[in-house]
């Protein structure tokens, strides 16, 4: 009698098992469903990765049910079961938080101008209250951003419930100048202008002569033209041309600010050839708004993205497609993720950066984070300055996109797609950036990433945004000539090496 107990105990244990196995499988199927789904979602997954993957999460709940017609297989099963929910729960946690990140990056369509009013650093007020209470006048530019500092005005004046005192002035540089004379004891205007002072030679770092008590943001939205601006040879299937306007600050990438860095990329996915041309930040053109008055190209990011994308445009024989807008000091932390990446020294040097001090020798080096802002950052260690500086920035984004490219960019796709959310934005959808990206991961070619800079010569110039004459570099249009054709030879399927590129160069002291 007591034996017989004894086994309908033992098959009640062994029956309890297997539903527990049974249910643990279940839950493995639902979790392995989830993740699927929601890795498909992504846009960047390729299929046949998510049909593999399906596939073998498919078979694992099945062995777990059938190692529950054996006790001890039973239990190896319902420990792989406890064991594959958890990583694929995990891996949920992590896809999801890759899509979010997406979702933030893709798709963007405003910008963000910020609007401050300033006092001087030593003015006994420390608000816009106090400001207006003891009458101070404030200066406004006459036209540039003059709706944004209109609205601005409008929305201090409800706010206090008294009539702001304005004065009107051309220029930034003027209405710095009514500010040192005390003509004035504030002014409204965008930030981007004041950091326009602050790369002027008259005004350098005049920003650190001020302080804020009043900050708006302004949200509107980068209305880029669709229509064909130029007469120009037709983009074939799978090709297209990018902006990558760079900025080298901290602030949000969003913000309207001068691009440092102005990168056209001319893609053709046929042949996987990357055609980076470089144009000089203080290359000395009209700017599209400015009705033929030169400035540097630089400034144009001030007046918002689109019209950088339309002065270069105005440069070049190419309509652009997309911007990107970059923020290099964000890129400390991609790089990392992406464990360090590869990049091409022309020269060994040494530089600082805050408590740090970089070395590099001429040819490769693998550089993590800091390493590689300080290599992109550098250029007072080069007799050509800036125009290596756009060198070494275009050395960057190959290095990146190079890492982008292996493997290491699956092993650390959420932590890589998070550090990007702060530091990268575009108007190329969730579904267009997906399609590269799958791409990447499923070719076995490699893109070919070439680059061409196109040079000039210092010199000075009145500049429309400033009104003050700045240091600039007057175009050599022998060398914008020569990016066209980069161009047109990118567009038309043809291939080319570094060497070619430089070979066939313009040549001049430049």
């Amino acid at each position: 009698m007591a034996s017989t107990n004894s086994r309908k105990k033992k098959k009640a244990k062994v029956s309890k098992q297997k539903v527990i196995g049974c249910v643990l499988a279940l839950i493995e199927f639902v979790v392995s469903v989830l993740f699927i789904y929601f890795a498909i979602s992504t846009k960047v997954v390729p299929m046949k990765y998510a049909l593999l993957a399906g596939v073998v999460l498919g078979i694992l709940p099945v062995l777990v049910v059938l190692m529950q017609m054996n006790k001890k297989t039973g239990v190896v099963g319902i420990i792989l079961a406890i064991l594959v929910t958890t990583i694929v729960g995990y891996g949920i946690y992590l896809v999801r938080h890759a899509d979010k990140a997406l979702d933030k990056v893709t798709g963007k369509t405003t910008e963000v101008t910020v609007m401050n009013v300033y006092v001087k650093k030593d003015d006994p007020v420390s608000s816009i209250n106090e400001a207006v209470a003891a009458s101070y006048p404030f200066g406004i530019l006459r036209e540039k951003d003059r709706d944004k500092a209109d609205e601005t005005v409008k929305q201090i004046e409800d706010a206090v419930g008294q009539k702001l005192i304005t004065k009107e002035y051309e220029t930034i540089f003027d209405i710095a100048k009514a500010l040192d004379g005390q003509e004035i004891r504030g002014f409204v205007s965008s930030s981007a202008f004041v950091s326009a002072l602050d790369g002027s030679e008259e005004y350098q770092h005049y920003s650190d002569t001020l302080k804020i008590i009043l900050e708006k943001k302004i949200e509107t939205v980068v209305e880029i033209s669709t229509e064909e601006k130029k007469e120009e040879v037709p983009k074939a299937a799978g090709c297209f041309a990018v902006y990558l306007s760079g900025i080298d600050t901290f602030g949000s990438v969003s913000t309207k600010s001068r691009s440092d860095v102005n990168i056209i990329a001319v893609v053709n996915r046929n042949t996987r050839q990357i055609m980076l041309i470089t144009t000089p930040r203080d290359f000395y053109v009209p700017l599209s708004i400015s009705d033929g008055s030169k400035d540097k190209l630089t400034h144009a990011g001030i007046y918002g993205i689109e019209v950088s994308m339309d002065t270069l445009e105005m440069i070049y024989d190419v309509n652009l497609d997309y911007y990107v807008r970059l923020n290099f000091s964000g890129f400390i932390n991609i790089i990392d993720a992406l464990g360090g990446i590869d990049v091409y020294s022309q020269y060994s040097f040494g530089t600082p950066m805050e408590t740090d001090y970089f070395t590099y020798e001429k040819g490769m080096n693998h550089l993590y984070g800091r390493a590689a802002l300080a290599f992109a950052r550098e250029r007072h260690s080069f007799g050509d300055g800036d125009f290596q500086r756009g060198r070494n920035q275009m050395e960057v984004i190959k290095g990146v996109v190079s890492a982008l490219e292996s493997s290491q960019l699956l092993y650390n796709f959420s932590e890589v797609m998070e550090e990007l959310s702060n530091t990268f934005e575009t108007n190329m959808t969730k579904d267009e950036v997906g399609e590269l990206v799958q791409e990447m991961i499923e070719s076995d070619r490699s893109w070919n990433v070439l680059s061409y800079e196109v040079m000039g010569y210092p010199d000075w110039g009145v500049c429309y945004t400033g009104g003050g004459e700045a240091s600039v570099v007057t175009p050599e249009w022998r060398c914008v000539d020569y990016a066209n054709e980069l161009i047109q030879r990118t567009l038309n399927g043809e291939t080319m090496t570094q060497d070619e590129v430089k070979e066939n160069a313009p040549k001049g002291n430049f």
